[in-house]
């Protein structure tokens, strides 16, 4: 079967929906729709189960995010409440009302214990679920929050919205740590990549926006080629993001080098997408957009790539040992038949070294060369 081919069908739906999330490990997806409802389905390749649907909330669900551990999942609307419900049931959990004093737009799930929700008004929250009130309050943003990520490393949070402005927060301390230069533009996505060491942002112009971490006055970097805004961006590997845009388009894009790969899947003229999710075992990119559907998408052939490599190394590795093992076996042999005289000069068993490796560098080399090529040639 070539790829692209191996992948669920469309999970469709009667209502727009507003944002996914997908089960940390298993093949569970979750929606927030328009009408306030979470559903809960469970996907794959034969057919989709629908596991349940929660009347959560009184206005439209912006945002949906399992815990860690998959066993819950939190909800944001746009009343303003928060709630928490269980994976298994859609049974609520916990409630919080009025929690911002305008309609919460954005949610990241910070670790099991954990959460963050930004406003239409730029407020930010961190949330703490032993306790009734947030931790902490951040008020520096003008305009909507749009996307946040999280950097454990640093402990710190990131966000992004519509005044243009890219806010960096310990959540450990009530002032901001850092925020970027106004970019003319709303920002309207965010991915750490490179290790933590890039922050990529999506724009409303449809320009990938790159800052250095620790750097976060003006970008260092653009990406240009989009024609239309970025309103979605999913990490796939250190190097490479998908990316979501308003023309319907889903590209595969890499940083540093800068370059487009290709195009992964279309949802049609004038179907915005507004969410892209990687599922847990790599197999599928999980898009949706203004057409109330899910579109599954394989990758699964990006990652095998890899893995291709990883067992070449594991091979040669086996090899080496192997040859160093019967060489070894072979100077006993010499040895014992001298008398105990060795043949080999310290100066020919350093050459004879210097041979091997040299042979692996030489082979890593090549393999490093054709890793990126290698990593698109289904595309």
């Amino acid at each position: 079967m070539n790829p692209g081919e191996n992948k669920p069908a469309p999970l469709q739906f009667d209502d727009n929906i507003f944002h996914v999330d997908l089960h940390p490990s298993n093949d569970i997806v979750a929606t927030g729709m328009i009408n306030g409802r979470i559903q809960c389905h469970r996907y794959g390749l034969e057919n989709h189960e629908h596991l349940w649907t929660a009347k959560a909330f009184k206005k439209s669900c912006r945002g949906v995010s399992f815990t860690p551990d998959g066993s819950n999942i939190w909800g944001i609307s746009r009343d303003r409440s928060i709630q928490l419900l269980d994976t298994e049931t859609g049974e609520v959990i916990r409630v919080r009302e009025t929690t911002h004093d305008s309609p919460i737009n954005s949610l990241f799930v910070i670790d099991e214990r954990m959460l963050a929700t930004g406003d239409d008004q730029g407020v930010i929250k961190i949330w703490d679920s032993r306790k009734e009130e947030a931790v902490m309050t951040y008020s520096e943003h003008e305009d909507y929050i749009s996307d946040m990520t999280y950097s454990a490393q640093h402990k710190t949070l990131l966000a992004v919205g519509g005044d243009g402005y890219l806010s960096t927060w310990d959540i450990r301390k009530p002032d901001v740590a850092a925020m970027s230069d106004q970019i003319e533009d709303e920002l309207l996505s965010i991915e750490l990549c490179k290790n933590g060491k890039k922050a990529v942002v999506g724009t409303q112009d449809g320009v990938l926006s790159l800052w250095s971490w620790g750097d976060w006055g003006d970008y260092n970097d653009r990406i240009m080629g989009h024609p239309n805004s970025i309103e979605a961006l999913c990490k796939l590997d250190e190097d490479t993001l998908a990316t979501g845009s308003s023309d319907g388009i889903i590209r595969l894009v890499t940083v540093l080098p800068n370059e487009f790969q290709g195009v992964l899947g279309d949802h049609g003229e004038d179907m915005p997408i507004e969410n892209l999710r990687l599922s847990h075992d790599k197999k599928y990119l999980v898009s949706s957009g203004h057409d109330d559907k899910l579109q599954f998408w394989d990758v699964a052939h990006l990652f095998d790539e890899e893995a291709e490599f990883v067992d070449e190394d594991k091979l040669e590795e086996k090899a080496h040992e192997q040859e160093v093992k019967e060489e070894s076996v072979v100077e006993e042999k010499k040895e014992e038949s001298d008398d105990g005289w060795g043949t080999d000069s310290d100066d020919e068993k350093d050459k004879k070294k210097r041979k091997k490796t040299q042979k692996k560098n030489t082979k890593a080399e090549k393999k490093k060369g054709i890793r990126s090529t290698a990593f698109f040639a289904d595309m």
